[in-house]
């Protein structure tokens, strides 16, 4: 289903960042050093389940990351084109995803992201503010383009940091809406991405699989 393979488009990018520091004051206290990434083994048991999402829901069967968006690309957004050309590089520490069908015609991806805090932080930033800067643009999923429309979104006073954006996305069968929205939660980020009641009926509990402390 193209819907699908744009649904995991719309949670694959990662962008860059990281941080450093440096301080040779004799008598300066070093900052406290900040939690480090978790393992993808750590992530898996946190990613939501048929459980936890309740009847109707199917998990799909993961494919290996290299065989998933080859034929993916986008035009008409500088800051987009730039974000796919470098995403090989810029990948979090660690990963773990899943997602699901719901009554066979809507969608619901999860992805789990570690990394230090202030790592997070910076790609996160990044990645929203590049889907969030050009208010269309046009994807192309093999021979076939797709005009996507974004607009920002409300988020949950959840975690510690929160981003979500829409996307309206003209394909052959029709229009079709999805909303990304992420929450970092120290050095964990969730991210979930499909239809917009899934995600906004969601978000909540996929946060509150999350560490007390992460």
């Amino acid at each position: 289903m193209l819907a699908t393979v744009l649904c995991g488009v719309m949670l694959a990018g990662c962008s860059s960042g990281g941080g450093g520091g440096n301080g040779d004051a004799k008598a300066q206290a070093k900052p406290a050093a900040e939690p480090k990434p978790l393992a993808e083994g750590a992530l898996r048991p946190l990613l939501l389940s048929q459980s936890d999402l309740g009847a109707g829901y199917v998990q799909v069967q993961e494919k290996p990351d290299s065989q998933k968006y080859d034929d993916v690309s986008v035009q008409g957004c500088p800051s987009l084109e730039k974000l796919g050309q470098g995403a090989e590089e810029n990948m979090f520490a660690s990963k773990a995803e899943t997602s699901f069908t719901y009554d066979t015609d809507a969608t619901l991806g999860e992805e789990l992201h570690s990394d230090r805090p202030s790592v997070l932080s910076s790609k996160l930033r990044q990645l929203f503010g590049a889907y969030t800067s050009c208010p269309s643009y046009t994807m192309t999923a093999g021979t076939t383009p797709i005009e996507v429309k974004v607009t920002k979104s409300a988020t949950p006073e959840l975690g510690d940091e929160q981003f979500a954006y829409t996307s309206t996305m003209k394909l052959p069968s029709g229009a079709q809406v999805l909303k990304t929205m992420a929450v970092r939660k120290g050095n964990i980020a969730v991210m979930l991405v499909g239809a917009p009641a899934l995600v906004d009926r969601h978000i909540k509990a996929a946060v509150g699989k999350l560490p007390a402390s992460s």
